[in-house]
């Protein structure tokens, strides 16, 4: 069975010849040691989606996501010799690395409506992310499933507004919050349309909901101001015959219900460490909702061994693959710091122990 028809089979709650391997991203620092390559040849944003598809595909994954779409360097622009705003609104440490590839957040820029207002939008249709999502349906072709990274509701416009303006907004500006998240909602589904209409079937909405402890937001308020954004972009992609899976870390158990009523059909990445415990989270939602990744990024795949890992890869296959509607993945993404011979274990005993019938 090609990763396609695999992919498509379990969000739909049909069980494909094994369990689909689904990563975010895996950092090119654990490709660079399996591969023996340099990390910035395993990276698309230098060697190209061509190269990242084919160390993806020698490494068996059957779906990952095209990330950059929405990351287009437009209206970025410099505060200091230390300090920039990229083009969400959302100010970055130039010199502070959070990984090989990503800048330290330090707060947001658009603190006030006014500030908010002046800042210009980017355009969903804008060149950088149709082009990009156009270079990696090409270089993808059926060896691996393409998901296409369309936007931020949430997640993103907080970081550009600071979040402690944010949650003060909800209760004393509602309707600027209103319109910031209509306004990213917006971006979503118009990138997203314009993926789906390249070949896209799987849209991510790129957002996390959750600390460790619990939802950042009450489960009224995520009623209130995200529930409907994330139903308006389901049933539109779904209108057009695709899927929409949601990334959030945390603890969102008590957002679940509502995530499911918006209409989303996957849910990634059930943090372990927050508090997602594969079986309770199956138990609960596994008949409602596609489950993605589980397998722990905080401490299991960086520290563990390959026989440790191997247990949780068959843990979460026993709980979550009956009957599909389970890609197996880490926690969030394969980090820099993730041992790779963890990851390959995770790869292979999946591999092994995923085939249907399940035994």
């Amino acid at each position: 069975m090609k990763p396609r028809e695999r992919v498509l089979r379990a969000l739909m709650h049909e069980e494909p010849d094994r369990v689909p391997l689904f990563e975010l991203a895996v950092s090119p620092i654990v490709l660079g040691k399996i591969f023996n390559k340099k990390p910035e040849e395993c990276l698309s944003i230098f060697a190209g989606w061509e190269k990242e598809f084919d160390l993806y595909e020698k490494l068996g994954l059957d779906s990952s996501t095209v990330y950059t779409l929405m990351f287009s360097p437009k209206n970025s622009r410099g505060l200091d010799k230390d300090r920039y705003v990229d083009s969400w609104g959302r100010i970055y440490s130039a010199n502070i690395s959070a990984g090989y590839i990503s800048h330290f957040y330090l707060g947001g820029y658009l603190t006030t409506p006014e500030r908010y207002e002046e800042f210009p939008r980017l355009d969903p249709l804008d060149s950088w992310g149709i082009e990009q999502f156009k270079i990696a349906v090409k270089a993808a072709g059926d060896r691996i499933l393409p998901v296409a990274a369309v936007g931020s509701i949430w997640e993103v416009q907080g970081e550009a507004l600071g979040w402690e303006n944010m949650f003060r907004y909800i209760f004393t500006n509602p309707q600027f919050v209103k319109r910031v998240l209509a306004d990213s909602t917006k971006f979503l589904i118009e990138l997203g349309k314009a993926c789906i209409d390249l070949g896209a079937e799987v849209l991510l909405d790129w957002d996390d909901y959750g600390y460790t402890h619990g939802p950042m937001i009450s489960p009224k308020h995520f009623e209130k101001f995200v529930y409907p954004c994330l139903k308006k972009a389901a049933d539109t992609f779904h209108k057009k015959g695709a899927f929409l899976m949601v990334h959030s870390d945390g603890d969102i158990r008590l957002l679940m219900d509502l995530i499911i009523k918006a209409g989303v059909d996957a849910i990634q990445p059930l943090e372990p460490k927050a508090g997602m415990d594969i079986e309770e989270v199956a138990e609960k939602w596994g008949d409602k909702i596609c489950l993605v990744g589980n397998i722990d990024v905080s401490h299991l795949l960086p520290f563990g061994t390959p026989e440790e890992v191997a247990r949780e890869v068959k843990r979460a296959i026993n709980a979550a693959a009956p009957g599909g509607g389970y890609l197996l993945g880490s926690g969030h993404q394969i980090n820099d710091w993730c041992k790779p011979e963890n990851f390959l274990a995770q790869i292979k005993t999946a591999k092994k122990f995923g085939v249907y019938p399940l035994h």
